[in-house]
């Protein structure tokens, strides 16, 4: 048989013109016949990409079996002439994991075998029964996530074909093969989620597989393609899912669609799967029934609806998420921590005199009227002599306070023979004028570099100014009555376990308090936002506390100056209403105890490994 009278048999899904007798077996086109490929993350689907990835450090690893019938015939004027593959059973071997919360690597193996029908018929040979599938590698990117209070899940997916199955097997493609995808899921409720992608095939190369044809029905190019499905809980552990897939083909060659339901369910670590249905349409390669079953192995794959990590509200009715003890289906608040008897809703001060209206005798009034408070939130008694203390609790009551510029809270002057602003009683150098920094006395300079021992980090080696006092750059500077930390303290994602690049961060730290032994006392806290379980958050924040501490301790600082102290979300120091609140609340605080200012880091833009 010639090559034109083979090309002419070319048709369809193979759509082929008339053949006649041919002379001798003619082998096919190389090109690539699979038309499906898995989502080896499956976060929502087994095949489709909705924007649902895996969280950073997740991984998930797979094995799936996968047949298909009749994913190649030779059609003639609508009817069948003669099956070219009949059966083709592909062990897909998958994996993926998450970089970052945004980002996801995948990729997928398929070793192929397949059984011809009777291409002898027409003169084609049958392919090769055994071979390596196309392999392919892939990127995807979450530009949005419900779990970040964002309306739905939306991502890109980038796929990329490696040139490395067999012509003769037909499981490679002429040319370069490339699949772009956007993807995007939505919470239903009840744990139902609805998920889209769409997509292209892209080929560099666009050819026909029966180019002597006057139409041809069959020629490979790009092509457009996208599914749409619904997953959800069915009994017990056992999740659905429905999904419909089509291929629109920009080339010449027809539509197709298929049809497929698929159950996952949790077997002790692993996960195993089953998915199958009927193609419609006659695009190559589209087959008239597949089925897939597998086994997945994702050990850090987590449940959705689990206090402690960030999940939406929507779909997990019966926990807290604000951690207020109201469960998410009955908080009117279940983002901002509340009280039961508002519904879930902070308590408010209406007449803006810091007491809170459940609490305040008089809501409609506020208490600092006459410049004093006693706690009960209605107006007071007198202040006479206007240090804001009421006349009732006030020894001097025609004297104010402070007038010498200190306050103990009894109402009366105190001396200050210094005039430093430091009250005798408080002053280590009473006849001495320094700054209350310094408990009332001068401030020193042992290595004459301008900067004062007690702001040096390096009291006994000249440095300059612009390196807090020493001779190398500073990640941490002190100021009055605190430490400003540059950088912030990073541990590993849930844990106490401190990331390797707070490191020099720490070191810093401790060459500090090494250098002062004047801070007798520094109390190391954790505290986190208001996200998950309060109680769970106030232990990771005391476990993180002690691992700075034990890490301090083994740079040399002597344990007995040390003390960890986990608040957990109870000391915010910005809204927990948004991202960048919440962000500034999870930190690590130094404080020198007994200190009236204490020793604090600055939050500044912690990463998201610092989450719980």
């Amino acid at each position: 048989m010639s090559v034109r009278v083979l090309r002419q048999c070319l048709s369809g899904a193979l759509i082929l013109g008339a053949c006649s007798a041919l002379a001798q077996e003619q082998r096919i086109p190389s090109f690539e016949l699979e038309r499906l490929q898995l989502n080896p993350g499956a976060r929502d689907s087994l095949v489709l990409s909705t924007g649902d990835l895996l969280l950073q450090g997740q991984y998930r690893l797979a094995l799936t079996g996968h047949w298909e019938h009749n994913p190649l015939v030779l059609l003639e004027n609508g009817e069948r002439t003669a099956v070219i593959v009949k059966d083709r059973v592909t062990a897909h071997v998958s994996g993926a994991y998450a970089l970052y919360d945004w980002l996801e690597l995948g990729a997928q193996v398929p070793l192929v075998g397949q059984w011809a029908g009777n291409p002898g018929a027409v003169g084609l040979a049958a392919p090769s029964s055994f071979a390596l599938g196309t392999p392919w590698v892939q990127g995807r990117a979450r530009l949005l996530s419900e779990a970040n209070e964002d309306a739905l899940d939306l991502g890109v997916h980038l796929g990329v074909a490696l040139p490395l199955g067999s012509a003769e097997a037909l499981t490679r493609d002429q040319g370069f093969t490339f699949t772009p995808r956007v993807g995007l899921g939505k919470q239903l409720g009840s744990g139902w989620r609805v998920g889209a992608d769409v997509g292209a095939l892209l080929r560099t190369k666009t050819y026909v597989l029966s180019p002597d044809t006057a139409q041809p029905r069959d020629e490979l190019g790009v092509e457009i393609n996208g599914g749409l499905n619904i997953t959800g809980p069915l009994v017990s552990k056992v999740r659905g899912e429905l999904l419909l897939r089509g291929t629109v083909p920009l080339a010449r060659s027809p539509l197709s669609m298929e049809a497929l339901l698929g159950l996952r369910a949790p077997v002790g670590p692993v996960e195993v799967y089953a998915m199958g249905g009927p193609g419609f349409g006659n695009t190559v390669g589209t087959p008239a029934f597949r089925f897939l079953a597998g086994v997945a192995y994702a050990p850090s794959d987590k449940p959705v609806c689990v206090e402690g990590q960030s999940y939406p509200v929507a779909l997990c009715p019966e926990l807290d998420a604000d951690g207020d003890g109201v469960k998410n289906v009955a908080d009117r608040c279940p983002q901002d921590p509340g009280l039961a008897q508002l519904e879930g809703c902070a308590d408010k001060d209406d007449d803006g005199d810091g007491v809170l209206n459940l609490a305040d005798r008089c809501p409609k009034e506020p208490e600092n009227v006459n410049g004093f408070e006693d706690g009960d939130g209605c107006p007071d008694d007198p202040d006479s002599d206007g240090d804001g203390i009421a006349d009732s609790k006030d020894r001097c009551p025609k004297e104010p306070e402070d007038k010498d510029g200190f306050q103990d809270e009894d109402g009366c002057p105190d001396p200050d023979n210094d005039g430093d602003g430091v009250a005798d009683k408080d002053d280590s150098c009473p006849l001495e004028a320094g700054p209350a920094a310094n408990k009332g006395c001068p401030d020193k300079d042992r290595d004459a570099d301008t900067v004062v021992d007690r702001l040096d980090n390096c009291p006994d080696e000249p440095g300059t100014v612009q390196n807090n006092g020493c001779k190398e750059k500073q990640r941490v500077r002190i100021e009055t009555g605190r430490l400003e930390i540059l950088e912030s303290v990073y541990f590993e994602l849930n844990k106490d376990v401190i990331d390797p690049r707070s490191y020099k961060l720490l070191d810093n730290v401790a060459s500090i308090l090494k250098a002062h032994p004047e801070i007798e006392k520094m109390r190391v806290e954790g505290h986190t936002d208001n996200q998950g379980d309060a109680e769970y958050n106030t232990g990771l924040s005391q476990r993180r506390a002690e691992s700075v501490v034990k890490y301090l301790v083994g740079k040399g600082v002597a344990r007995e100056r040390l003390e960890a102290k986990g608040f957990g979300p109870t000391k915010p120091i910005a809204e927990n209403t948004n991202k960048e609140g919440r962000a500034k609340n999870r930190r690590v605080e130094f404080h020198i105890v007994g200190d009236t200012e204490g020793v604090e880091t600055r939050p500044g833009e912690p990463s998201p490994d610092t989450v719980k």
